[in-house]
């Protein structure tokens, strides 16, 4: 299944007459507070629940990326809960800046029917930009393994703070690029408007439930109904690997969300040698490890970190501390 289009995520919103953000004129319905602070610039991007504009600090001109979201315009009980809650959870995950993988909220302003978060703003792609530009060509282990290791990081922030994020791919991962362009592209996990909180940590007391996220990427627990943790994300974050290795191809696939759903909780793990040939074995065996069907076989964020594969900076490296 190639990686050809951006993937809606598994609920019914973007189907719904707002899916492509709310149709009156969001700068002209911006918060008053807002607009003192700060300067709203063009529109950059729209998502499951709004739109995004960038901006810029009255006060030091520094640059920032805004997302308004109209409240009133989600007839879904969910889709409200999962809005309201998504910048109180985006700034829990952040760790107030000790968690430099996420996307870091600066402020938030909410009024009758608007909310609008200021954010960091990235200067690069996104990371299913990024693999199109590729035009089908794999990414070199020593890369992948520095952004999945980035992301496995973010992930174990996330985690930590007791925040599942449930819609990891390669649209959620942005790219921030240095201006000098000598250091390599810093990986940030964006939106959460699917996230939500366990609690207790990373392999805390609570659960999350429901089925939310992007069919191509969900755990099969979640497929499954009941209650799941946190590794719902490393088994997403494994998606993203193969994606990156195999130049854009994904595991699960599937005409329709029904049949993408069953080859998820079939939980078949292939490496076709048209794709896979020249990927090393501890690449494979990282993906599996991350794509294990059984969640508590499945590794955490952590364990991630702690792989040889990622420890060696995907063969870059010689030496290998082992996981635990």
């Amino acid at each position: 299944m190639p990686l050809n289009r951006r993937s809606p995520p598994c609920r019914g919103w973007w189907n719904s007459p707002e899916a492509n953000g709310p149709r009156r004129s969001e700068t002209d319905l911006m918060s008053e507070q807002l607009r003192r602070d700060y300067e709203i610039g063009e529109e950059i991007g729209r998502g499951r629940f709004g739109v995004v504009h960038r901006c810029a600090s009255r006060a030091t001109g520094e640059p920032f990326a805004v997302k308004s979201v109209d409240r009133s315009a989600l007839a879904d009980g969910l889709d409200r809960a999962l809005a309201e809650l998504e910048p109180k959870l985006a700034r829990l995950a952040g760790a107030g800046g000790a968690n430099p993988g996420v996307v870091q909220v600066r402020a938030v302003y909410e009024d009758e029917s608007w909310t609008h978060t200021v954010m960091d703003l990235c200067t690069g792609p996104d990371l299913l930009d990024w693999l199109r530009l590729r035009r089908g060509a794999p990414v070199p282990e020593p890369d992948a393994a520095r952004v999945v290791a980035q992301l496995a990081e973010a992930l174990a922030g996330c985690h930590r703070a007791g925040v599942v994020h449930r819609d990891v791919k390669p649209d959620n991962v942005l790219l921030d690029l240095d201006p000098a362009g000598e250091a390599p592209p810093r990986v940030r996990l964006a939106d959460f408007g699917s996230a939500a909180w366990i609690g207790g940590g990373a392999g805390g007391e609570g659960a999350a439930e429901g089925l939310v996220g992007t069919p191509h990427y969900v755990a099969p627990e979640v497929v499954a109904g009941g209650e799941y943790g946190e590794k719902v994300d490393v088994w997403s974050a494994g998606v993203v690997a193969y994606a990156l290795l195999s130049g854009g191809a994904l595991p699960f696939g599937g005409e329709t969300p029904a049949e993408v759903f069953a080859a998820v909780l079939r939980g078949s793990l292939r490496f076709p040698p048209a794709l896979f040939a020249g990927v090393s074995p501890a690449a494979k065996d990282l993906m599996r490890r991350m794509m294990c069907r059984d969640a508590s076989r499945r590794f955490s964020a952590e364990q991630v970190l702690r792989h040889p594969w990622i420890q060696s900076g995907g063969g870059a490296r010689e030496k290998v501390v082992q996981p635990t």
